[in-house]
């Protein structure tokens, strides 16, 4: 049988709460933050993808033979580990900026952030998470040989 080994970073956003994990649209399983997990498939043609609630991965399609070994990494999207203590920064600096100048313009800094957020739970949201094939050691050394 083929596996697949799937790697779920570690991040602060969604610390609490597992990916379903499915496979050829079936879910075979959760994935909790910074595990790794083992999935065993059939050779041929599969798609994977994680789901957290009504947002998701982009679907990734993949072939597979016998006794191959398949790594994705997920996570969730890219610089999301930025977003919320920048956040946290603008409304404690615009607090003391408030206090010590009495002048409010700085929290309207936190309205791009705010925009982000809404576009990946709306519009964006198969794209919440990242899903993507990891090279293996022997791939990369392939690659640098073509």
């Amino acid at each position: 049988m083929a596996t697949i080994i799937l790697n779920r970073t570690s991040e602060y956003v969604n610390r609490l709460r597992d990916y379903g994990v499915y496979i050829d649209e079936k879910k075979v399983g959760t994935i909790a933050n910074g595990e790794i997990k083992e999935f065993n498939v059939s050779a041929g043609q599969h798609s994977i993808v994680t789901k957290i609630d009504w947002c998701s991965s982009q679907t990734v399609t993949f072939d597979i033979s016998d006794d191959e070994v398949k790594n994705f990494k997920v996570g969730g999207f890219k610089n999301a580990k930025w977003l919320m203590p920048t956040g946290l920064i603008i409304i404690v600096l615009s607090y003391i900026v408030n206090l010590l100048f009495d002048t409010e313009y700085l929290f309207y800094l936190i309205i791009p952030i705010f925009l982000i957020m809404v576009y990946y739970m709306t519009l964006g949201r198969k794209r919440y998470l990242t899903l993507s094939e990891e090279k293996t050691e022997g791939q990369e050394k392939m690659v640098l040989l073509l």
